[in-house]
């Protein structure tokens, strides 16, 4: 299948050995009402799901959404909501929009940066060298940014930020935790930014966000994702890194001038 996430060069050396199970980050099995942001320039919209089961890390998911730009907003606007398995963000035509997904505990968020850094307790994610999170993607019409960001506490983070291409067909997509500890992005592929203190410690993890393109800069942007979760190291590695790279080049027919 296709790769989205376009810029990375999963050139790391992998541990010898990786644990076999997969850690479920979420399943979107646990419906979260839809979300439409009617309003630009107030911050946008934010809710919060939680499930009994397992399928949510720490059992709590908080979504959020705003619209950037529109002619008329309370008709054309950004959403993001989860039903029927997968979690789904879309922007009207001419619209643009920034969507988030968090996981931090029983923390509601206020706001994009409003997050409980320590709220998932220290959960053990795997080795860093041999550990991925994969992506499964339902659909993606055209191509914007993702920052995925994983936190320890308040001053040992990191964040990196990912372009994806226009993504017709499902298809998985997997991001090394290794890119996350590249603070001085050495690596050559996304862009790594870290804590004051340093990059996360995925040994105690305390929150994991991801947002759909965070400076709106995408019109008419359609993503639905089916699941997020923690993997080791995949059986086709050398595959995916030269997916990753050839499609580096790729247009982004839809970004805004």
């Amino acid at each position: 299948m296709k790769k989205i996430l376009s810029t990375m060069a999963v050139a790391v050396a992998l541990a010898a050995s990786a644990s076999a199970n997969a850690t479920t980050i979420d399943l979107f099995s646990t419906a979260q009402e839809y979300l439409f942001d009617k309003t630009t320039g107030d911050g946008g919209l934010f809710s919060q799901a939680s499930t009994l089961g397992t399928d949510i890390l720490g059992g709590y998911r908080d979504l959020g959404v705003e619209t950037v730009s529109s002619t008329n907003p309370l008709v054309r606007n950004a959403n993001i909501g989860v039903d029927s398995g997968a979690m789904y963000f879309s922007t009207s035509d001419s619209v643009t929009g920034t969507g988030m997904v968090r996981w931090d505990g029983s923390h509601k968020a206020t706001s994009f940066t409003d997050v409980d850094t320590d709220g998932l307790g220290g959960i053990d994610l795997g080795n860093p060298f041999a550990s991925f999170f994969k992506l499964d993607i339902l659909h993606a019409d055209a191509g914007f940014d993702f920052v995925l960001t994983a936190w320890t506490d308040d001053t040992h983070w990191s964040s990196v930020l990912l372009n994806s291409i226009e993504h017709p067909t499902p298809g998985t997509s997997y991001v090394p935790f290794a890119a996350f500890l590249d603070c001085n992005n050495l690596m050559g592929g996304p862009t790594t930014t870290c804590g004051n203190d340093g990059a996360v410690d995925f040994s105690k993890t305390g929150a994991l966000q991801a947002l759909i393109d965070p400076d709106g800069k995408y019109v008419s942007l359609d993503l639905s994702i089916d699941a997020v979760s923690r993997v080791p190291e995949p059986a086709s590695l050398a595959l995916v890194g030269l997916g990753l790279l050839g499609l580096a080049g790729i247009r982004r027919r839809k970004s805004t001038k």
